[in-house]
């Protein structure tokens, strides 16, 4: 009973975090269905294995999540809001927000495994670390990018929600000191679970998955120095196995991605220019990074060098600080080259993004508090001046403006497309009361040649796909055959300008 009774603060700061992310993801930037891709997927159906050839062969995570989510949302919450892009909205915030309190769990759950910290000493760090995810990007007065960004709700499933399935799963087996131990002698349905989280962790894509994999590579690699000349293969293979096993499967999923429509896709050019493109704009991205955080994490990292190297060296360190110190180091070293060259293939825009640059900032933010973790251990009294500096830090997020971007491709209000969304649904509801097979959609104009173009976010070749979500979703009793058609009076109506090129 006294061990629930001690459990309970801990919940609730939780349950608070949870609760800010929530009102954050539905009120404040909320997540609604707006474009192309968001309309496509939200009831887009595939097996969840990978699928040779397909435009995105090894994502399964994405693709099996969202349209389940999205289900439930429709036959479920828009019965009881009456408004299915409300339903929508909530149903993605709680999913969203429930993966970042994990993730931030599992931060304070290292944390307190690695510096034996009481849970009030994480909470803090917890707050510090979920801060810094804000005020990275923080550059200007408003429309700032953030780490929990991203530019649209399909591309939450796509890209932040596998990052933080694989950095999760990187910072538990970090605290874990027996993880191969559990693989073969754990409950076997508690390792049937932890199999499922690694298997779509691993079959999300490419840039979240490099997490694990670069994490893997180093466990490996480490188990090879360690045993040296002394290799011995059945020893070896106990102890890296699993990680093995992990790079394993993910060069399947790799090889399965190379064989996608998204892969021919893929930028082309010179890969010497694209890969000195990409360093260079990845150098401008943490360069122009916010200077209150480049400030506090310089000076972080800078005091817990000299200090260690004033006390000894590695040896300063516990034991268990050195070990995972040892390990990410390794993994944040081959993650980053990793994204680099993954981004010169693509394309090296790619590396600007907070999607992608998450994966990257993930290593630099834990290892940050990592050396913070250090220093207060090493000085106690640190903690005096940590809450008021988590404050300091905090108050260096909000602006005078629209601090944060908005979420989806045109960065328009977030009740425009909101009411935009629903007037697509009232025209085709009006078809439908009406009897009609087929119907003509009318589409806002984005660009100044739609026609030739692709008037992204509602591009002609991906509008009929907006007809199987209406009908699979229920807001339609038929499938219905559209024209879609550039309607100016669209523009007006919803206060959106028309382009001027």
């Amino acid at each position: 009973m006294e061990k629930k009774h001690r459990k309970l603060p801990c919940a609730a700061f939780f349950l608070l975090i949870f609760g800010f992310l929530f009102l954050w993801f539905s009120r404040v930037h909320p997540l609604i269905p707006f474009d192309g891709d968001d309309w496509t997927y939200l009831s887009y159906v595939r097996m969840a294995i990978p699928i040779w050839g397909d435009w995105n062969p090894a994502k399964v995570f994405p693709e099996v999540l969202y349209p389940f989510f999205s289900t439930i949302a429709a036959f479920a919450l828009a019965p009881l809001t009456g408004d299915y892009i409300n339903a929508q909205t909530l149903m993605h915030a709680v999913v969203v927000s429930a993966a970042i309190t994990g993730y931030l769990w599992c931060f304070a759950h290292l944390m307190r495994r690695v510096f034996s910290c009481s849970r009030v000493t994480a909470g803090v760090f917890t707050v510090l670390f979920l801060a810094l995810h804000f005020l990275v990007f923080r550059t200007a007065e408003e429309n700032n990018a953030y780490l929990l960004h991203c530019v649209s709700l399909n591309c939450y499933y796509n890209y932040l929600l596998p990052m933080l399935l694989n950095a999760s799963a990187v910072m538990l087996l970090l605290a874990s000191d027996r993880i191969e131990v559990f693989v073969k002698t754990g409950r076997p349905e508690l390792r049937g679970l932890f199999f499922i989280v690694v298997y779509l962790a691993i079959f999300s894509n490419l840039p979240a998955s490099g997490i694990l994999a670069a994490y893997a590579g180093s466990r490996v690699l480490l188990a090879l120095i360690r045993q040296g000349k002394r290799l011995k293969l059945k020893p070896f293979l106990e102890e890296t196995g699993f990680f093995l096993g992990i790079l394993a499967i993910w060069l399947v999923s790799a090889v399965f991605e190379l064989s996608g429509g998204r892969a021919g896709a893929a930028a082309g050019g010179s890969i010497l220019a694209q890969l000195r493109q990409t360093c260079f704009l990845l150098k401008t991205v943490v360069l122009e990074s916010n200077r209150l955080f480049l400030g506090f994490s310089g000076i972080v990292v800078a005091t817990a060098l000299v200090c260690m190297l004033i006390s000894g060296g590695v040896r300063s360190l516990n034991g268990k600080l050195a070990s995972v110190l040892g390990t990410f180091l390794i993994s944040t070293a081959a993650l980053t080259v990793y994204m680099i060259v993954l981004c010169a293939a693509v394309g090296p825009g790619k590396i600007t993004g907070s999607e992608y640059l998450f994966a990257i900032y993930f290593h630099i933010l834990l290892l940050v508090l990592l050396a913070l973790g250090y220093l207060v251990e090493r000085f106690p009294r640190l903690m005096l001046a940590l809450p008021l500096l988590t404050v300091v830090l905090i108050s260096g997020i909000n602006t005078n403006g629209n601090t944060f971007a908005e979420i989806n491709t045109r960065g328009l209000p977030a009740e425009q497309c909101g009411e935009l969304s629903r007037y697509l649904i009232e025209q085709y509801q009006q078809a439908d009361r009406a009897g009609q097979q087929e119907m003509v959609l009318h589409l806002p104009q984005f660009t100044s040649d739609p026609e030739n173009g692709d008037n992204w976010p509602y591009t002609l070749v991906l509008a009929d796909r907006i007809s199987n979500t209406m009908y699979n979703h229920g807001l339609t009793s038929r499938l219905i055959d559209i024209t879609p058609v550039i309607d100016p009076e669209v523009n007006a109506r919803f206060h959106i300008p028309l382009p001027t090129e």
